[in-house]
């Protein structure tokens, strides 16, 4: 038996070597090493040895690195920035500004996982003069609120805040808001929200480096129910001699007012004071402050930037004529008497002048066109009549068109 297991002893060996080869090669071509590249939030520590002599420190660069691991595809596919440490300990800060950021894998050994590039990523910070100031903090919502409800009430708990941080990044900050998205919500609720900073042209401040009295503020919002209710306006103007009206309109004709169910019950329409113009001879324009009276209703408007004004165009336009003929056999004598015969005195064509403004005389039609003579009561003898007009245009007939008849008995 000692023979059997002892010839060919090195070809066995050989043979064994072989085969741990072999399954190495495949092994690692079943699961082979690549790369991915990851984005690691840096964490800062030792940040009070700064702040001792009244500093503090602005990050320029390194809030975050980027690195390339490698390691097998079985282990690669799962790993996220959480599977690694990215510190920058401010105690070995230069002279220069540079801190050293020191990348370690958390849920794997190094020789699972390998950092290929990136390892020797460097922070760069500024040393600054330490300063605070406090700011009111105000209330700022985005999005919109269910349909059938309006914003009403916000505010947030606290309404004021002290911030610390580089000198340079305070003196920017001109505002600070705690922003909200209200998008779909249905009833008063509350958001818990991190201050948001501004300076002085809207632009959003970094606030990483800053410290807060408070990190967590608490808005408040409260809704509103919401009614449409139709604008009322008496417009009541005249033009002067040889004028009229081309149009005249006030927008908005409604109107959609927020406030409690209580008060949107008292409110069936808004009446606006009466606007009286006379003998106007050119465009006329105004408006009235909706926002107010709303107010004064104890409501609210649910579009304050489109509806805050009611505005009224008044366009005028001059006169214009036009000139034609009617036959005496077409104008129709109101007030006939059967016994009597009507006949025209000279040419039975009669013209006829008709004013108005210039789009309704351009689209004026004779065939709506209907002249009227009033003979009622008139005994038989000569007399010159004035001709009344009977249209459904916008014109009227010159007051000088006359026709002279003759009235006979039969």
């Amino acid at each position: 038996m000692k023979e059997k297991l002892t010839n060919n002893l090195g070809l066995k060996l050989i043979s064994l070597c072989l085969a741990v080869v072999f399954w190495l090669v495949v092994v690692t071509m079943e699961d082979p090493e690549q790369t991915k590249t990851l984005e690691i939030p840096v964490t800062k520590i030792n940040e009070e040895m700064i702040r001792e002599n009244d500093k503090t420190y602005e990050v320029i660069e390194g809030n975050t690195v980027t690195v390339t691991v490698r390691a097998r595809q079985s282990i690669l596919k799962d790993l996220t920035a959480k599977d690694f440490e990215a510190v920058a300990d401010l105690a070995n800060l230069s002279f220069t500004g540079a801190v050293p950021i020191e990348v370690t894998p958390i849920r794997y050994t190094t020789s699972q996982v390998t950092i290929v590039k990136g390892a020797n990523t460097m922070m760069r910070v500024s040393i600054e003069d330490l300063a605070s100031v406090d700011k009111v903090v105000s209330a700022k919502a985005e999005g919109t609120v269910i349909t059938g409800k309006a914003l009403g009430t916000i505010n947030v708990e606290p309404n004021m805040i002290r911030i610390e941080g580089a000198k340079t990044t305070i003196d920017r900050i001109s505002s600070v808001y705690a922003v909200v998205n209200v998008s779909g919500i249905s009833e008063d609720c509350s958001f818990v929200v991190e201050p948001v900073l501004y300076d002085s042209n809207g632009s959003r401040i970094d606030s990483t480096d800053l410290t807060f009295s408070e990190e967590a503020l608490k808005v408040n919002v409260s809704l509103l129910d919401t009614k449409v209710v139709p604008i009322r306006w008496n417009v009541d103007v005249t033009t002067g001699e040889g004028y009229g009206i081309v149009s005249q309109d006030y927008s908005p004709s409604e109107v959609a007012i927020a406030g409690t169910g209580e008060v949107l019950d008292e409110i069936e329409e808004i009446v606006l004071d009466d606007y009286i113009a006379e003998n106007l001879t050119e465009n006329a324009e105004t408006e009235v402050d909706l926002e107010q009276i709303v107010k004064n209703l104890g409501a609210s408007l649910v579009k304050p930037d489109s509806d805050k004004k009611v505005k009224l165009a008044i366009k005028v336009g001059q006169y214009v004529s036009s000139n034609g003929v009617i036959d005496f056999g077409n104008i129709i004598l109101d007030g006939k008497f059967s016994d009597y015969t009507y006949t025209v005195i000279g040419d039975s064509s009669i013209g006829y002048v008709i004013n108005g403004l210039d789009e309704d005389i351009k689209s004026l039609d004779p065939v709506d066109l209907k002249f009227h003579a009033n003979v009622t009561g008139l005994e038989p003898g000569n007399y010159t009549l004035d001709l009344t007009l009977e249209t459904s245009q916008k014109v009227t007939l010159s007051p000088e068109t006359t026709v002279k008849i003759r009235i006979d008995k039969k």
